[in-house]
């Protein structure tokens, strides 16, 4: 109600002025009359509850909450572990036979007799420099009652010197025979011959702790040979 009595108040001494004032009022401008009516209804709105209302609103405007996206947990996806390799297959021992067996020569019968271990055997067959020779002697015989033809030579037979764990293989010895890796002969009736293998090593493998010789039909059979 006060505030109303003062809004009527004001405008009552407004009106009585511009009604005093009608002869200066004429000599106004348009300028200055624009600013009277601003200034009066400022006066009038700055009573007003409503207007105070709003322009507190407009001085101190709300701040909208801006809200945050939801965050996405990234699902991790099911990497397939590498495989692991295949373990690789041992080959599968080989059958151990006699020499009779390994060799399958009907009639002949052959048999490890000694070795020998030097620098020289023949004329043809010496070591190198820094070489060592090892000779095996085996013996063939004919239990037949007729020459028996032996042939060894493409058999693809290896012959494996073991010396205190060093593995050698065998040399064509260029006997008159072959040998016994490449034995090539002819043995007469309830008659036997000798054939040798000889292996070439590091003069250090002279004096073994152990030897031994390892007659291999490579994917077959073997029979192994303690050299004494």
């Amino acid at each position: 109600m006060i505030n109303r009595k003062c809004i009527l108040s004001v405008c009552l001494c407004l009106v009585m002025l511009m009604l005093a004032g009608c002869v200066q009022a004429r000599e106004l401008t348009e300028e200055k009359q624009d600013i009277i009516a601003e200034y009066s209804a400022g006066i009038v709105l700055q009573h007003a509850d409503n207007y105070k209302k709003r322009l507190e609103k407009q001085e101190n405007p709300v701040t909208p909450e801006v809200s945050q996206p939801p965050q996405v947990t990234a699902v991790p996806e099911n990497t397939p572990e590498p495989a692991q390799a295949a373990g690789s297959e041992e080959e599968p021992a080989l059958a151990q036979v006699s020499l009779n067996d390994l060799y399958q020569v009907s009639g002949m019968n052959a048999e490890y007799v000694s070795y020998k271990s030097c620098s020289k055997y023949t004329n043809q067959i010496a070591a190198h420099k820094g070489e060592w020779l090892y000779i095996v002697n085996f013996r063939v015989s004919n239990s037949t009652k007729k020459p028996l033809k032996v042939d060894l030579s493409k058999r693809g037979i290896k012959y494996l010197l073991n010396v205190d764990g060093s593995e050698y293989q065998a040399h064509p010895s260029f006997l008159e025979n072959g040998g016994m890796n490449f034995l090539k002969t002819t043995i007469p009736s309830g008659a036997s011959k000798k054939a040798v293998v000889v292996f070439r090593v590091p003069e250090k493998a002279k004096n073994p702790g152990s030897a031994t010789v390892t007659v291999r039909d490579e994917g077959k059979c073997e029979t192994e040979i303690r050299l004494k």
